[in-house]
C-alpha cells in the first residue's frame, strides 16, 4: 500500500504539458498562420495554373472465353488441375511488353516536341512546329534539341546535356546555326529539319528528343492499368494517365488493335502451318501425278492397249488399295515419330499440323496437339510479363506437364501399333504382287503405271480437300476479343491538377510549415516561456513579472510613469514587502545567473520606483567586472565601491547622488583585478553596518553567480535575494541551479523575478484595468499572493 501511495504522488508530480498555454503561444502568432497561408494559397493556385494538366484515358475490352469441354479438358480433371487459361491470362498478355512494343512500333513515334513554358514544358503531339527526317548513323536519345527559327533559311540549334553514347555517358554542349531542308550532322546527331505550312512564330524557343523506343515502351507500361470490370467479369479496363490526351488516345487504340491481331495470328497459326505443310507435298505430288499420267497415256499408245483384263483390274484396283492405306499408314507413323521427339520442345509442337490434316481420325489426340500448342502459346506471352515463381505460369507448366505425359503414352502406343499395320499391308502387297506377276509382261506394265497414277491422283485430291478446309478455316477465324469502347477524346477525363485540392493542399502546408517549426521549436527550445511555467520548475516566491521594455531608454519608470512597465515595477515593489522584516534599513542584493538576463536593468528600476516612493534608497554597484549602472546614471567612476574597498575612500566620498530624487548610488569604481577577495576582505560588511539608518533601502547589483562568486559572497549579508530569470533567455537548468542555492542555504531567502515577459505572457499573469486617472495597474494572481504568505508563515 505504501508503494502505491509513492507511485501516485510521483505521477501527482510529474509535470503534463499546459495545452492551454501552449494554445496561447500559437495563437499569439496567428499573423504568421495568416500570411504563411496566404503564400501556401498562392503557390497552390500558381502550381494549378502553370502545371501540365494530366488526362485520364480509358477503353474497353470484352473477352470470350470458351467454354467448351474436350476430352483433353476431361483428362485435366481427372488429374484435378482446374484450368487456368482464363481471362487473367488475356490481361497479363495485354501487359506484356511483346504487344506494348509491338504498339510502339506502329506508331512510329520518333521523336516528340515539345514548347518551353513559364515551370514546365508543354507536349506538341499532332503540332509539330517542324518536320524531323532521321539520316543514317548515331542520333542520341532523350536528349533535347532546342531549335529556334531566325528567319525563313535558318534556325539555331542548341544541345546543353548527357546522353549514352557507345555504352558511357557523355557531355554534349554546342550552339550553331543550320538551314532547313539541309542534313545537320556531326559526331552525335544526323538529321535534317524541314519547314512545314503552318506559320512558326520567329524566336519562339521548341526542343524535341529522339525517343528510346524500348524505354519509351516501359515508360507508357508503368503509367497504364489494366484491370478486370468485375472479378467474374469477361470486360477488361484500359487505362492511362497522359498530359497528352491525343498521344494517348493513339496509343490505347493502337494497342487494342495489336491485341486483337495477335488474337488472330494465335488463332491462325494452325491453319497456316497446315496450308504450307499441303503446299510443300504438293509442289511434289504435281509432278509425280503428271509424269506417272504421261507414261501411261505413252505405253497404251505404243503398245496399242484400249483396257486391262477383268482379272487385272480386280489385282490393280486391290493392289491400288493396299498401296494407298500403307501411303497413309506410313505418314501416320512418321508422325507420331516426330511429335514423340519433339514432344518437349515448345518452337516444334507449334510448327507441328493437326492429326487430322495427317489422316489421323483419333479425335482424343487431336485434342490433345491442339491444347498443347495453345498452352505452349500462352506460356511464351505470360512469360513475357510474369516471373518464373508467378502462380498462373506454375499452374501452365503443370498442365503442359500433364499433357506432355498423356501424349507420351498414346504416342508410343500408337508408334507400336502403326508398324504393326505397316509391316501387315506389305506382306498382303507381297502376295498381290505375286498374282500380278502371273500375268502378262506388257499387262503387268501397264497395271504398275496405272497404279502409280491413280495413287497420285488420290494423294492429290486428298491434299487439294484438306487445303481447301484449312483457307475456309482462316477465313472464318474471329478474334476471341472485342473492342466495346475504344478510347476517344470525347471521353477523356481531366484528373490533374485539382485546383481545389491544390488550395487546400498549400494552405494545410503553409499553416503547417509555422505550426511545425513552432513544435520543433517548443521542443528544442528549453528557456522559460512563461510565469506558469516557471512555477512548476521551483517552490521560491515569484515576487514580480516586469514587462517588456519597449522603450529606447534603460530608466522606463522614470521617464514613463504611466507604462505597464512601470507598473509592474510598482507590483514588485509591494510584493517585495512580504518577504522584508521591518528593520531600519532593508538590504536586497539582485541576482543572475548568467549575463544578460537584465539584473542591472532591474535593480536600477526598482530602486527608482522605491525612490519615487519617498524612501531614501542607495543602489551599489558590486559588479565590479562588467560595471553598467556609472554610464546608466552618468556617473563618475573614479570613486567607487574598489576603491573603498583598498581604503583608498571613505564610504562618504563613494557614495553619489542621481538625477534621481531620494536615490544615491555607489558605482562599482575601477575594475580591479581581485574583486572576490576585495569583497571577503571585511570592509563591505563594514559599509553595509555604515549604512543602515542613513538609507531606507539598499539594492545591491551584483556579478552573475554561476560565473564567479562575488554574489554568493555578498549575498549572504541581505535581507532578501532577488534572482532575475528572463523570458525565452534563461535555461530551465538556470532555475534548478537557483532551487540548488536555496536547498543547500547557499543564500537565504531567495524570491524570482521574471523579466522581459511580453503581452501575452505578462497579461496571462496579470489582472489589468484602469482607474478614472487614466493610471494603469497591476495585482498579482491569487496564486502568487497564496505563495508569497506561505513562505512568510514558514519563516
Amino acid at each position: 500500500m505504501h508503494y502505491v501511495d509513492e507511485v501516485m504522488d510521483y505521477f501527482d508530480k510529474k509535470e503534463s504539458p499546459d495545452i492551454k498555454e501552449f494554445l496561447y503561444r500559437i495563437m499569439a502568432r496567428w499573423k504568421l498562420f495568416i500570411i504563411c497561408g496566404a503564400i501556401g494559397i498562392g503557390l497552390g493556385y500558381l502550381v494549378s495554373k502553370y502545371s501540365n494538366p494530366v488526362y485520364m484515358i480509358r477503353s474497353s475490352i470484352l473477352v470470350h472465353v470458351d467454354p467448351q469441354e474436350t476430352s483433353a479438358k476431361k483428362l485435366f480433371d481427372a488429374y484435378q488441375i482446374r484450368d487456368k487459361a482464363n481471362i487473367q491470362n488475356y490481361v497479363e498478355i495485354l501487359k506484356s511488353y511483346t504487344i506494348n512494343r509491338k504498339a510502339m512500333e506502329n506508331l512510329g513515334w520518333k521523336q516528340s516536341w515539345y514548347k518551353k513554358t513559364l515551370f514546365s514544358k508543354k507536349g506538341l503531339y499532332r503540332r509539330e512546329p517542324f518536320e524531323v527526317i532521321q539520316m543514317e548513323g548515331t542520333n542520341l536519345t532523350n536528349l533535347p534539341i532546342s531549335i529556334i527559327q531566325m528567319d525563313k533559311y535558318t534556325y539555331k540549334i542548341k544541345v546543353d546535356g548527357k546522353a549514352q553514347y557507345k555504352g558511357e555517358e557523355v557531355s554534349v554542349k554546342f550552339e550553331k546555326t543550320a538551314f532547313f531542308n539541309k542534313t545537320f550532322k556531326n559526331k552525335y546527331f544526323q538529321f535534317k529539319i524541314n519547314l512545314k505550312q503552318a506559320k512558326v512564330d520567329y524566336g519562339k524557343d521548341y526542343y524535341f528528343v529522339f525517343n528510346d523506343i524500348d524505354k519509351l515502351t516501359l515508360q507508357y507500361m508503368e503509367s497504364m492499368v489494366i484491370s478486370l470490370a468485375e472479378k467474374k467479369a469477361e470486360l477488361i479496363h484500359l487505362r492511362i494517365d497522359n498530359s497528352e490526351p491525343e498521344r494517348g488516345v493513339d496509343y490505347l487504340n493502337e494497342l487494342n488493335w495489336v491485341y486483337i491481331q495477335f488474337g488472330l495470328i494465335e488463332k491462325n497459326k494452325k491453319s497456316d502451318n497446315t496450308v504450307k505443310f499441303i503446299d510443300a507435298q504438293l509442289s511434289g505430288i504435281v509432278d509425280s501425278l503428271h509424269n506417272a499420267g504421261q507414261n501411261f497415256t505413252n505405253f497404251r499408245s505404243r503398245n496399242r492397249i484400249v483396257d486391262m483384263g477383268q482379272k487385272a483390274s480386280v489385282i490393280v484396283a486391290k493392289l491400288e488399295e493396299l498401296e494407298t492405306q500403307l501411303s497413309q499408314a506410313e505418314i501416320a507413323l512418321e508422325y507420331y515419330r516426330k511429335l514423340l521427339r519433339n514432344l518437349g520442345d515448345a518452337n516444334q509442337i507449334k510448327q507441328v499440323v493437326a492429326p487430322s490434316v495427317a489422316g489421323m481420325t483419333d479425335p482424343s489426340l487431336d485434342a490433345l496437339v491442339v491444347k498443347l500448342t495453345d498452352l505452349y502459346g500462352k506460356r511464351e506471352v505470360l512469360s513475357y510479363s510474369v516471373q518464373a515463381k508467378n502462380p498462373s505460369l506454375l499452374i501452365l507448366n503443370k498442365e503442359i506437364k500433364v499433357i506432355q505425359q498423356s501424349l507420351d503414352e498414346n504416342l508410343k502406343s500408337l508408334v507400336a501399333n502403326s508398324q504393326i499395320n505397316v509391316r501387315s499391308l506389305r506382306d498382303r502387297m507381297d502376295k498381290v504382287r505375286n498374282q500380278l506377276s502371273k500375268m502378262p509382261k506388257n499387262e503387268q506394265k501397264l497395271n504398275n503405271m496405272k497404279r502409280r497414277f491413280d495413287l497420285n491422283n488420290e494423294i492429290y485430291t486428298f491434299l487439294l480437300k484438306k487445303r481447301a478446309e484449312a483457307a475456309i478455316t482462316t477465313a472464318s477465324n474471329v478474334s476471341d476479343s472485342q473492342i466495346i469502347d475504344p478510347a476517344r477524346l470525347a471521353t477523356i477525363v481531366k484528373i490533374k491538377p485539382k485546383t481545389a485540392i491544390n488550395l487546400l493542399i498549400g494552405l494545410i502546408l503553409g499553416i503547417g510549415l509555422p505550426f511545425l517549426m513552432i513544435i520543433l521549436n517548443e521542443f528544442f527550445n528549453d528557456t522559460i516561456k512563461s510565469r506558469e511555467e516557471l512555477m512548476k520548475k521551483t517552490q521560491l516566491p515569484i515576487l514580480g513579472i516586469i514587462a517588456h521594455n519597449r522603450y529606447a531608454n534603460q530608466l522606463p519608470v522614470f521617464q514613463h510613469p504611466r507604462s505597464a512597465i512601470s507598473e509592474s515595477f510598482r507590483s514588485l515593489r509591494t510584493n517585495l514587502n512580504y518577504v522584508l522584516t521591518d528593520s531600519p534599513t532593508k538590504i536586497i542584493g539582485i541576482h543572475s545567473t548568467v549575463p544578460s538576463e537584465g539584473k542591472s536593468f532591474t535593480a536600477m528600476n526598482l530602486a527608482t520606483i522605491v525612490a519615487m516612493n519617498n524612501k531614501k534608497v542607495l543602489l551599489i554597484g558590486a559588479d565590479m567586472r562588467k560595471p553598467k549602472l556609472e554610464n546608466l546614471f552618468e556617473l563618475e567612476n573614479e570613486a567607487g565601491l574598489s576603491t573603498y574597498l583598498i581604503r583608498h575612500h571613505k564610504w562618504q566620498e563613494v557614495v553619489q547622488r542621481t538625477h534621481i530624487k531620494n536615490l544615491s548610488c555607489i558605482p562599482s569604481g575601477p575594475i580591479p583585478p581581485n574583486p572576490a577577495e576585495l569583497l571577503e576582505n571585511g570592509r563591505f560588511e563594514l559599509l553595509l553596518n555604515a549604512l543602515k539608518g542613513k538609507f531606507d533601502y539598499v539594492f545591491i547589483d551584483n556579478a552573475p553567480v554561476s560565473m564567479v562568486t562575488d554574489g554568493i559572497i555578498t549575498g549572504k549579508l541581505t535581507d532578501t535575494n532577488l534572482f532575475v530569470l528572463r523570458q525565452a533567455y534563461s535555461h530551465r537548468d538556470q532555475v534548478n541551479f537557483v532551487n540548488q542555492l536555496a536547498d543547500r542555504g547557499t543564500l537565504t531567502n531567495l524570491s524570482l523575478v521574471l523579466n522581459d515577459v511580453t503581452s501575452n505572457g505578462f497579461q496571462n499573469g496579470y489582472i489589468h484595468s484602469k482607474n478614472s486617472s487614466g493610471y494603469y495597474y497591476e495585482e498579482p494572481t491569487p496564486g502568487i499572493v497564496q505563495r508569497l504568505w506561505t513562505k512568510v508563515s514558514k519563516n
